[in-house]
């Protein structure tokens, strides 16, 4: 009886998995070995005459197969791609918007890295190694709509609620931010101590406010946290909040997203990027900055 049992029961289950078996789809898509590649870094070149210094933090790289996306990954990475033979390949580049590892997005203001006819092989680890820049300003609508490199002259203010001012460093100081094509010999300084505060902001801009991408672009060494904002000039100043930066010991870069608070504020005529900080009764702080840019698109 128990033998006519477990017949019964092997029975159902083989009729069963060809039933199940048989209604499921099938698997799609290539499923031979896949081609590799593996992506270090970007580098980015820059017209420094009206786009500043080569400064960047580009961290993420999206993959695209002719046209097909395949995903986006933090640098660097090896990426298996299930492709054969030429195809092209677009690469993109992606930062941490605000300094925040929560809101990657790419930047719309660096051009795609396009190879026409690469061609992938099976099992093959190729290294590709990407170039952007910024969108030409006679091709696009891209804007520099202010830029402070310290090489000429400080053109940040400080504001009346400041105890202290910005100053430029000494020529090609060690401390000084620097690139690797010579351009770069002076940057911004700020100390302050003992109950004291600085606050800097950048001319009156006009910028548009349907929207559009609006990055603040700042290099930064620290020893204490500081703030970035908004001044938006509706009739009187209103100071907008936007960033708490925490202090880094070694030259950083943040791109801030000031597009949403400008489209937000849509009475103000004209805005102000503000930096400030404060420090307590005993304490003492040093503030580093370069390549400060408001860059934006139609």
């Amino acid at each position: 009886m128990k033998k006519i049992q477990h017949l019964f029961f092997t029975l159902i289950v083989v009729v069963f998995s060809t039933i199940f078996l048989s209604s499921c789809p099938g698997f799609h898509g290539n499923q031979e070995i896949p081609a590799y590649l593996h992506v270090d870094t970007f580098l980015l070149t820059t017209n420094y005459a009206v786009e500043g210094a080569a400064s960047h933090k580009i961290t993420d790289v999206a993959v695209y197969v002719d046209d097909d996306f395949q995903g986006s990954y933090e640098m660097p990475a090896t990426i298996p791609i299930l492709e054969r033979g030429k195809h092209r390949l677009t690469l993109m580049a992606g930062i941490k918007l605000n300094g925040n590892s929560s809101t990657r997005t790419l930047n719309p203001f660096y051009i795609p890295y396009t190879i026409e006819d690469y061609v992938f092989e099976e099992a093959v680890i190729d290294t590709v190694v990407p170039t952007t820049k910024y969108y030409s300003l006679d091709d696009s609508d891209i804007h520099f709509e202010f830029m402070d490199d310290f090489e000429r002259q400080v053109t940040l203010e400080t504001t009346a609620y400041s105890d202290t001012t910005i100053i430029r460093t000494e020529r090609d100081a060690p401390e000084n931010w620097n690139d690797q094509y010579g351009n770069s010999h002076y940057s911004g300084y700020i100390w302050i101590g003992d109950s004291s505060n600085f606050c800097i902001t950048t001319d009156a801009m006009v910028l548009p406010n349907q929207g559009n991408s609006i990055f603040l672009e700042l290099d930064y060494k620290c020893t204490d946290l500081f703030k970035v904002g908004l001044i938006a000039n509706v009739g009187q100043e209103e100071y907008i909040d936007l960033v708490y930066v925490n202090p880094s010991k070694k030259w950083n870069k943040i791109y801030i997203n000031l597009g949403p608070n400008v489209t937000d504020a849509i009475n103000a005529v004209s805005f102000k990027v503000f930096i400030s900080a404060f420090v307590d009764k005993g304490q003492e702080a040093e503030y580093y900055f370069d390549n400060v840019k408001v860059v934006y698109r139609d």
